[in-house]
């Protein structure tokens, strides 16, 4: 795995498992819930608002993580889902509770840097475990082709 990719990893994992930690915190009333947080919301308590934070926020951040790891196809665009769900959900958080904290600029920080680190295209080391071509697979391509030229 490139330098580039083990950072991208380690943002996910943080965005991802601080998100699943802060939602159970919300939801278990670990972070002692303020009234004024759910005041101007849809939601009677930080429950629901702990649940989309550990589901989605942090679940989209851990599965991009997976994804990467196993170098599955589509893991980029995972992980700019993963990143792009954390910007919304920070914008959401300080539109919602008109409260700006510290760590809300950090997770918007780690967001976007998830979304513009991520590659747009199939990065070099990946590039290089494809196996290339060897003149007598080539040759037995055109064969199968049907290219008289060709021989074994």
């Amino acid at each position: 795995m490139t330098r580039p990719n083990k950072v991208l990893l380690g943002l996910l994992l943080f965005n991802g498992l601080s998100a699943t930690a802060g939602g159970l915190a919300l939801m278990t009333d670990w972070i002692p819930e303020q009234a004024s947080w759910v005041r101007g919301t849809d939601f009677p308590s930080n429950y629901f608002p702990g649940v989309i934070l550990m589901a989605l926020v942090g679940g989209s951040s851990l599965i991009a993580a997976a994804a990467l790891l196993k170098r599955s196809d589509g893991w980029q665009l995972a992980s700019i889902v993963a990143g792009t769900i954390m910007g919304f959900w920070i914008v959401g958080e300080i539109a919602s509770i008109r409260h700006f904290h510290l760590l809300q600029l950090l997770y918007f920080a780690t967001g976007a840097l998830v979304v513009t680190w991520t590659p747009a295209q199939q990065t070099e080391e990946a590039s290089a475990e494809v196996e290339e071509p060897t003149s007598s697979s080539t040759a037995r391509r055109q064969v199968r082709d049907g290219d008289a030229n060709a021989t074994e």
